[in-house]
């Protein structure tokens, strides 16, 4: 959910690269976010919008750990993650809060990924420059979300179980067989799982039961565990469920997992109207919501029925979506060639439905 494939960098990077190096830093309309779903009007999702800063450092941390062992591209990955597949999910709720710093945010991802590329750039500069930049993430944070919202256990709940639904759909592209598949994603499931277990630990009055605490956090040890193991993916998900059933026993849920819970079709229906939204969006020139919807459609539903509807649709889902749809709003298409791919995405969906009532998980 929300991957940038290992295999599809080298073009990513490349342009990023040269982008920094003429400018300084990429061009704010021509980046978009990462995972989470985008609310409709002007109201600001907290629980995604936390959920994707928590990712942003979540590839910093995993950025730190690849300079510190010496693996630039993977290294450059993690800082270009954000700026390709999180900032714009993050840039609308920000510049109505505070523009400047929206402008130096962006500013400052694009400075880290410029060390990334840089092979004579130390690992303690690019670890001090990492600091700096998840210091800025924390305050972009308590500059969006009021502190009635962030300080309460009800909220950082949501974020952590909004965290760990990502670990896992990175976790179940990443691994596959006992084996590392995808390292990219693999470690993206693993910070995203680091930073749920850091906001866990942080949140005060989680729960008044000692007990549940200490079962929450064995639960976590558990699930750190059998990442770090490459355990079947059944074990990662009971045990996540887990945790969000304990999670919920707070009493600060009032509806189920399990009842919440999207299926693929649910996804498909919800891509669909995201997509007639990113049309209304262009149409009335706003090309920035435009980008935002389209990479919520991909990022926060496609990714999820990827792997139930096969390698075939999936790649044809991505090539249309994740791909082309977002270059054709930063290259100004007109709007009878937005409307006829995502004609194109609506037959991929309507071939996905197809099969997935055939296929039934």
């Amino acid at each position: 959910m929300h991957t940038y494939k290992r295999n599809n960098l080298t073009l990513g990077i490349i342009t990023a690269v040269v982008t920094i190096a003429i400018f300084g830093f990429a061009l704010p309309n021509q980046i978009m976010g990462q995972k989470n779903s985008t609310e409709q009007q002007n109201q600001t999702d907290y629980t995604s919008f936390h959920s994707n800063i928590e990712q942003i450092i979540g590839h910093i941390e995993k950025a730190e750990y690849n300079k510190f062992h010496n693996d630039t591209e993977l290294t450059l990955s993690h800082t270009l993650h954000p700026i390709e597949e999180v900032l714009s999910l993050v840039t609308i709720p920000l510049s109505t809060a505070d523009r400047n710093l929206n402008d130096t945010y962006f500013n400052d991802l694009n400075q880290l990924a410029g060390l990334a590329s840089n092979d004579n750039v130390t690992v303690d500069e690019f670890e001090n420059k990492g600091k700096s930049s998840i210091d800025l993430s924390n305050k972009v944070v308590t500059t969006v979300i009021p502190s009635a919202v962030l300080n309460t256990a009800e909220h950082n709940i949501s974020v952590i179980k909004d965290l760990l639904k990502t670990a896992a759909s990175e976790y179940k592209e990443g691994v596959a067989g006992g084996n590392i598949t995808l390292e990219l994603e693999y470690q993206d499931g693993s910070a995203f799982i680091d930073r749920a277990n850091s906001l866990f630990n942080n949140t005060q009055d989680i729960s008044n039961d000692t007990h549940l605490i200490t079962v929450l956090l064995s639960d976590f040890a558990n699930l750190t565990d059998s990442f770090q193991n490459l355990k079947d993916q059944a074990i990662v998900d009971q045990i996540i469920q887990k945790i969000n059933n304990g999670l919920s026993a707070n009493g600060n849920s009032t509806t189920s997992d399990a009842t919440t819970t999207p299926t693929s079709q649910d996804y498909i229906a919800t891509i669909r109207g995201l997509l007639n939204d990113v049309v209304s969006a262009y149409e009335s020139n706003d090309k920035i919501k435009a980008k935002e919807l389209a990479t919520a459609a991909y990022l926060d539903n496609f990714e999820y029925i990827e792997a139930p509807i096969g390698k075939d649709l999936s790649d044809k889902g991505e090539a249309l979506l994740r791909e082309k749809l977002r270059e054709q709003i930063d290259g100004n298409a007109s709007l009878a060639e937005i409307k006829q791919n995502i004609a194109d995405i609506n037959k991929v969906l309507d071939d996905s439905a197809t099969y997935l009532d055939s296929n039934p998980q």
